[in-house]
């Protein structure tokens, strides 16, 4: 006879809990916010200095009680913060002008503070036309290193010359959170704008979700997944924070060019050429590359350090959507 131990025993008793359903409810250390472990004694309430040039305190004065995004950049960057920023400005787009500063709240910190300093941060955020409730913070490099570890989003230094040919020296991700509840996790910045607005907005305790969403019913789900090539994915991920394809007449607040017929407007291997190193053209000043660095506020193309495979795949999909976005227009007539 094998002898039952006491672990055993209780391995037995929570195993028959589980499975008949039958569990007691434990109340949630966030439910009591004096019992929230992410408060006061776990975030540091360093100071830092907003685009505006005023003081302000970490905690007290930017995440208690309230829900909030954080990102780290630097704006000397020219790889992936001008992406990270784009996507995150139609996040604030999607969450809207009566929400943000007042129910949600967007903190974006520089990890270069040598160089970022509230005026360099002022005009970065003006280059976006980032609206009310996201505000850019600078302060001393030991402070913001002690905030990085505690968000999860600390990585060791590199180069700054070597960071703005593409090599990333921070995490890509944004740390969204309800400092009242005790609720955080980290989202990627090239996730769907949709999906991070409802995320953020599932927090608040008067978002309201349309009644068809709250319960879908399995049987208007779709019978297969839509297949995505490689191309639309990447655009997706990559550039729709900047781009549209089928949306000629820009607004005002267009980051970058609709991408319409692209392929036929420009040269092949000059989309190419923009496509591998934008960098590279932006410097040898290029004419278009030179004229559209203009036009769109002077952000600059980010390298996204893409395969000529890559690359291919990205104009296949342009040209697929211009001539999708063709045959409706043609279909309206």
């Amino acid at each position: 006879m094998i002898p039952v131990t006491l672990r055993d025993l209780l391995r037995t008793v929570l195993f028959l809990l589980v499975i008949t359903g039958i569990w007691w409810n434990v109340p949630s250390r966030a439910a009591n916010s004096s019992q929230n472990p992410w408060g006061g004694n776990y975030f540091p309430n360093v100071p830092l200095v907003t685009q505006d040039g005023k003081q302000v305190r970490f905690f007290d004065d930017l995440i208690k009680g309230k829900v909030v995004a954080i990102n780290f950049i630097f704006t000397g960057c020219s790889a992936a913060c001008g992406m990270e920023t784009a996507r995150l400005r139609q996040v604030q787009d999607l969450i809207g002008p009566e929400r943000m500063g007042k129910d949600v709240f967007f903190y974006s910190i520089s990890i270069d503070p040598d160089n970022d300093t509230p005026e360099a941060l002022k005009a970065y955020a003006a280059k976006f036309n980032v609206g009310p409730g996201w505000t850019f913070l600078t302060g001393k490099q030991k402070d913001i290193d002690l905030l990085r570890n505690r968000l999860g989003l600390y990585m060791p230094p590199v180069d700054k010359e070597k960071a703005k040919l593409g090599e990333i020296d921070h995490d890509l991700a944004v740390i969204i959170g309800n400092q009242a509840t005790g609720r955080w996790q980290k989202a990627s910045p090239m996730e769907n704008a949709e999906v991070l607005a409802t995320q953020l907005g599932s927090w608040l305790s008067n978002w309201k979700v349309k009644p068809a969403q709250q319960n879908p019913s399995y049987a208007n789900a779709p019978v297969r997944l839509p297949e995505l090539s490689k191309g639309e994915e990447m655009f997706r991920t990559r550039c729709v924070g900047c781009h549209t394809v089928g949306q000629p007449n820009e607004s005002a607040r267009a980051i970058g060019p609709d991408l319409t017929h692209v392929t036929r407007t420009r040269q092949r291997g000059w989309l190419v050429r923009w496509l591998k190193e934008p960098d590279a053209m932006l410097s040898e000043k290029d004419p278009i590359a030179t004229a559209l660095y203009e036009k769109y506020n002077k952000i600059a193309m980010p390298n996204l350090k893409l395969t000529d495979g890559e690359i291919e795949s990205v104009l296949s999909f342009l040209e697929k959507g211009s001539a999708a976005f063709q045959a409706a227009n043609s279909a309206k007539k």
